[in-house]
């Protein structure tokens, strides 16, 4: 990934999306807002504790900075689990403001509209961008561990492939920062989910010092090299939202007290 900034907004961008022009793809920091104490200083997430009036000055600094209209922003209100919707014409408007939340029960939002910006909150789960340039169709995926144990990644293509008509070796992708498998520890439980559903998510688990860990960036990977995107099609961010605590929120680093950062993308006309 690459940071520039965008009228004084940090931002980071996928290098294998930055060549289109008519895509419009980010993930944001925690620099740039206007946020104070533990949400300091974007922080985008509705129902975090944060003053409402300041997380949406905050959403107006990242709209102006990548130029899309805050009425046209869709978001789900995120449950960590694979369901997929399909963002058509018919939702352009109904936000109004980024407290509208137009569908719940989704991790993952895709749209061949364009015009509309889809996004997804997250502080240590995992954003993906999907690109179509063929079909012009995009999506941005939530992934914690338990919607990656489920196959959320791999639901996202399969809903491109079946709404979108795209295939799967003309994906672009890019897998954002999120806990790292450096960070990412996890009890003997989650293990041996990981290591029952297939071989590669079994070598998605490490032991180090007797602890357990879990590599979300590799195990979301293989799902979409499952599902037909090929391997250099594939841009991993590979940064730890627990080890950077300059640039990201991080839920388990502040222990639930903290922001949200965005995972953001849509089509331009």
């Amino acid at each position: 990934m690459i940071e520039k900034s965008m009228s004084a907004v940090p931002l980071l961008f996928f290098k294998n999306l930055l060549p289109f022009d008519n895509l419009l793809h980010s993930i944001s920091t925690r620099r740039g807002g206007l946020s104070t104490g533990p949400y300091s200083a974007l922080n985008l997430g509705l129902a975090t504790g944060d003053d409402t009036e300041t997380v949406l000055k905050n959403y107006a600094a990242v709209s102006s900075a990548l130029k899309f209209e805050l009425s046209l922003l869709v978001a789900s209100r995120q449950v960590h689990g694979t369901q997929v919707v399909f963002i058509g014409k018919e939702y352009k408007g109904r936000s109004h403001s980024p407290l509208v939340t137009p569908v719940t029960g989704y991790d993952a939002l895709v749209t061949s509209e364009p015009d509309i910006t889809l996004i997804v909150r997250v502080a240590d789960c995992v954003p993906l961008i999907l690109f179509d340039p063929v079909q012009q169709a995009a999506a941005v995926v939530h992934a914690g561990w338990r919607g990656t144990l489920a196959g959320v990644g791999e639901q996202t293509v399969k809903a491109m492939v079946e709404r979108c008509h795209s295939t799967p070796e003309h994906i672009l992708a890019g897998i954002g920062p999120s806990i790292g498998p450096c960070c990412c520890e996890v009890q003997e439980q989650v293990a041996t989910l990981f290591r029952s559903k297939t071989p590669q998510t079994a070598r998605c688990i490490q032991e180090t010092g007797n602890k357990l860990f879990l590599n979300l960036w590799e195990a979301n990977r293989l799902q979409l090299v499952a599902q037909g995107i090929p391997a250099g099609n594939i841009e991993v961010a590979q940064l730890c939202t627990v080890c950077c605590p300059d640039l990201f929120f991080s839920y388990r680093r502040e222990q639930g007290e903290t922001g949200r950062f965005g995972a953001f993308v849509g089509l331009r006309r």
